[in-house]
């Protein structure tokens, strides 16, 4: 080992220690249209800043729009830009990547940090990823999953995976109203076509519910979500291709029924007693008709709060999300010091 080399790796060393060193999490721009996916990243990033970390959001070019969406609080969080700002990432440097991003995992082949691949959506781990690869081809040993589900699938492609479940936060901004329930039902449809088509069957179908209004609970801020949707009489989902599903779970802690397509991929937190679950999309109106026929009847049944309820507590809080943020990251950085150590040690004895 040259003394250049010695000289970088002490100077590593030296960063890891003192936290100086950068997490990099890799953002899509979404245009500022919220995403739950964005909004896990930027906590994960939040919390590491918080406390001590330099975590930093880099993005492919400076035309990112910051998600003006999630708040203020997450200002200070630092954005890099790939092109313009010329990013050289050291090997003391830490670099998170989502499943959106696996094209990229051949150019950063060579680049000798530790990287770490983050899966919010199970249906996308193969859209960009090259035919027949393995993460490990690229370097990435460390996986970041939302759920127990996607982590054994995981684990069953890619053994030589460390895997490691953070959930997403369900904000304690969503509490049930302390006002009056009010006729709406807040719809989110991955698919916009599905959402029109939804709407405009209920109308048809059922002219006298047309009093009877739709919140579209898009193009809001966090704040504005979470205070819209908690005025609704229920909540309509359908979006087969999700992974963790914070939709529901966010309804569920303002205290409102959930009317859901069952996703392709069953999370963890959903029985069938603690929502109004269905196999297929084309009941969804129906189920709906009826759902508010009882509700204009006082007659939901009560057992599906309780079930609500139990739901809710069984989430991860604020608290056990940083804890598990923090002890991921400090895994890793001690790791990384053992390794730096162990190569300073072995020549020294030289």
């Amino acid at each position: 080992m040259s003394k250049e080399n010695i000289e970088k790796l002490e100077s590593a060393l030296g960063r890891l220690e003192t936290k100086e060193n950068v997490i990099y999490f890799l953002t899509y721009d979404t245009k500022n249209n919220a995403r739950a996916a964005i909004k896990h990243i930027y906590d994960m990033a939040l919390t590491l800043k918080e406390n001590g970390y330099t975590p930093k959001i880099l993005t492919e070019d400076k035309s990112y729009i910051r998600p003006e969406w999630l708040g203020k609080k997450y200002d200070n969080l630092e954005l890099v830009s790939i092109k313009e700002d010329k990013i050289n990432i050291q090997i003391d440097d830490v670099i998170v990547v989502p499943e959106y991003y696996s094209n990229v995992l051949q150019q950063l082949s060579n680049v000798r940090c530790t990287k770490v691949m983050l899966i919010q959506q199970k249906e996308y781990i193969f859209e960009t990823l090259p035919v027949g690869s393995r993460w490990s081809d690229y370097g990435f040993d460390r996986v970041i999953v939302t759920t127990e589900s996607t982590k054994k699938y995981v684990q069953e492609l890619f053994p030589e995976s460390l895997v490691h479940i953070i959930p997403p936060i369900i904000g304690d901004n969503f509490k049930p109203t302390e006002g009056i329930v009010k006729p709406y039902i807040a719809i989110s449809c991955r698919d916009r076509v599905k959402h029109r088509k939804f709407i405009s069957e209920f109308y048809i179908k059922y002219p006298h519910l047309r009093w009877i209004t739709f919140k579209d609970m898009v193009q809001m801020t966090y704040e504005e979500f979470s205070e819209g949707l908690k005025d609704c009489m229920v909540s309509l989902w359908a979006d087969d291709e999700s992974t963790f599903g914070t939709f529901p779970l966010e309804s569920m802690k303002c205290g409102v029924p959930v009317l859901g397509k069952v996703p392709n991929l069953i999370p963890e937190w959903l029985t069938e007693d603690n929502g109004i679950w269905i196999s297929e999309k084309n009941a969804i109106v129906d189920v709906a008709s009826d759902f508010i026929q009882n509700w204009l009847e006082d007659n939901l049944n009560p057992e599906l709060f309780d079930r609500m309820n139990m739901t809710v507590d069984s989430l991860p809080t604020k608290e056990s999300f940083e804890q598990t943020t923090i002890n991921l990251f400090t895994e890793l950085f001690e790791k990384r010091i053992e390794s730096f150590e162990d190569q300073l040690s072995k020549f020294e004895t030289i």
